[in-house]
Order: structure tokens, then sequence, then C-alpha cells
């Protein structure tokens, strides 16, 4: 792996991703569908359990921005652990085979449970597995 491609690298290519400038209102000056076509060719022959465990440290702290379980139709309950827009730390990372996906085992307050690791995204952005997450998060919103 070059150092284009390495996420913890301070050369790591990210013109794959239209939405990199995410502490502003600009687009990626940089994005190219060509690298973001390369890029998913790419990930489409990870294996992300491998390569998750290469780049990921624990404990590292994300904000919950999806829920790929919940009803759309019903109002979300902002109350209730590992609610859309909870801070919480993620401990470890498992594998659920019924939605094909990998789970964060999650921590926010005295609450512990298992949530998509595809709904998260890590803050703050200089955390060096904000870049890990967001490859897994971008590939499974698009495969």
């Amino acid at each position: 792996m070059n150092e284009k491609d390495n996420p913890r690298s301070k050369n790591y290519d990210h013109s794959w991703d239209d939405d990199f400038d995410e502490d502003s209102d600009l687009e990626n000056d940089d994005y190219n569908d060509e690298a973001f076509e390369r890029k998913m060719e790419q990930w489409d022959e990870r294996n992300w359990r491998t390569w998750l465990k290469q780049y990921l440290t624990f404990p590292f702290t994300v904000i919950r921005e999806e829920d790929m379980d919940a009803d759309p139709f019903r109002e979300e309950d902002e109350s209730k652990p590992f609610a859309i827009d909870s801070e919480m730390m993620v401990l470890e990372f498992g594998y659920n085979e019924f939605h094909d996906a990998i789970m964060a085992h999650v921590k926010q307050g005295k609450e512990e449970g298992w949530v998509p690791l595809a709904d998260l995204k890590v803050t703050p952005k200089r955390d060096p597995n904000y870049w890990p997450v967001r490859e897994y998060t971008v590939w499974f919103a698009n495969r």
C-alpha cells in the first residue's frame, strides 16, 4: 500500500470524498469521480474486518449520524441511548451476518450496546480513526 492509500499517512489522498471538508460549507475542490471509482474498486476487494483491525485504535469517540434499522415513519426518540446525534465511545467491533455489516460495541454513559459502524462518524476529524471509518461508511452506503 502506498502512502496515498494509507488513511494514517499525511499524504493520504481524499480526492475520492466530495464531502471531505466537513468543517466548512466548501466541497472538495479536488474531488474526482475517477478517484471515487478507483476507490470503490479497491473497497469492493477489501476484507473490511482485517483492514479495520489494522487501522483502528480503540476506544474512540463517534456520533451516530444514521440508523439503518429505524422505521422511517417513526420519529426518533433522542432520549434513548445510541439515538441519532448521540455521542458515544466505540470499544471494539464485531460482525452482524444478518445485515452483512460491521457492528460497533459502543458505550454512552452507563449504557452499552451494538450499533452498525456504517451509522457512525468519528469525532474529532483529526482522530486517526476518522478516515478508516469514513472509508467504510462511504463504501457501505454505495455498495
